[in-house]
């Protein structure tokens, strides 16, 4: 099974490359961290979305690292100089990006900056070793969202409902979702804010999809670039696509709920938090020191 990492973000509210920034007690991203579960988990190959002008610092870094532990093939997002634009697309346009190397079986999708927990990537590879059905049933890993945003700074958050099946009924992107004192608010942009329900799903682009997304993301892309997309700072986010999907009956997500404790890289203070996060990990026995060389060194020592 293939796991596709979306690695291309420009990490502006961050201030530097996230994708290799260290969090390990030897430098270790949280990719990484990502990646131990999700070979725990089942997944045997894994698909990185990068940009090219990162391409040099994460083969010295991460890819030296992980070589020879799992096969892997780097994908490109490239920048669009149009309207001024200065970012990538969005999770959207990077799956899309993805397409080529993805090939035909149902595969998972993340985020190279959140962490997601060994229980979320066996929930979704548990899915996709037990294969979809006529009714095209997808799936995505719901996280509680009082557990997945920080006690400060603010972060984008997908919000779910679901039947009584478990099954998706909407997912609404929220992009600047925060705590005001024990209350969850959502402040949209030039709208009134909206209290959220901690207790509520969240997508943390934990995926599972197959091949018939890609129709649905070309499409939308391109009614985006003629509309939204005008916009410099527009983008066009996966959970988009999905919800396309839902509203049109192309396909059933089933909701996965996972519990697991959040922590992410979105704001400078975030760092030396995921650290800390890794520490108590490694010291509750959760994963190896150094993570790819149990017992050994860190390189260069």
């Amino acid at each position: 099974m293939k796991l596709l990492i979306l690695a291309a973000g420009i990490g502006s509210r961050f201030g530097g490359i996230k994708q290799i920034a260290g969090v390990g007690p030897c430098g270790e991203t949280l990719l990484e961290y990502n990646l131990f579960d999700a070979l725990r988990a089942g997944f045997n190959e894994a698909v990185f979305l990068i940009r090219r002008d990162i391409e040099r610092d994460f083969r010295e870094t991460v890819l030296s690292r992980i070589e020879g532990k799992i096969p892997v093939r780097l994908a490109y997002q490239s920048m669009d100089s149009r309207q001024g634009r200065s970012k990538p697309w969005g999770t959207g346009h990077a799956l899309l990006c993805a397409r080529e190397a993805m090939g035909r079986e149902p595969f998972a999708v993340i985020n190279a900056d959140d962490f997601y927990g060994l229980s979320g990537f066996s929930a979704v590879a548990r899915h996709l070793k037990g294969g979809f059905p006529a009714s095209a049933e997808l799936c995505l890993a719901g996280y509680r969202l009082g557990g997945v945003v920080p006690k400060s700074g603010s972060v984008s958050r997908a919000v779910c409902g679901a039947d009584e099946e478990g099954f998706l009924t909407n997912i609404v992107e929220h992009v600047r979702v925060e705590w005001e004192g024990d209350s969850l608010i959502s402040r949209p942009k030039g709208d009134p804010s909206v209290a959220l329900s901690p207790e509520a799903f969240a997508s943390m682009n934990l995926w599972g999809l197959d091949e018939s997304v890609f129709p649905w993301a070309e499409r939308l892309f391109s009614e985006f670039l003629r509309t939204d997309g005008a916009a410099g700072g527009a983008e066009f986010y996966l959970p988009f696509i999905v919800g396309e999907m839902v509203a049109a009956k192309a396909a059933r997500f089933k909701v996965l709920p996972v519990r697991e404790e959040y922590f992410g890289l979105t704001n400078p203070a975030d760092i030396q938090s995921a650290r800390n996060s890794i520490a108590l990990r490694i010291r509750r026995g959760d994963y190896p020191s150094p993570l790819w060389i149990p017992g050994g060194g860190c390189a260069g020592e």
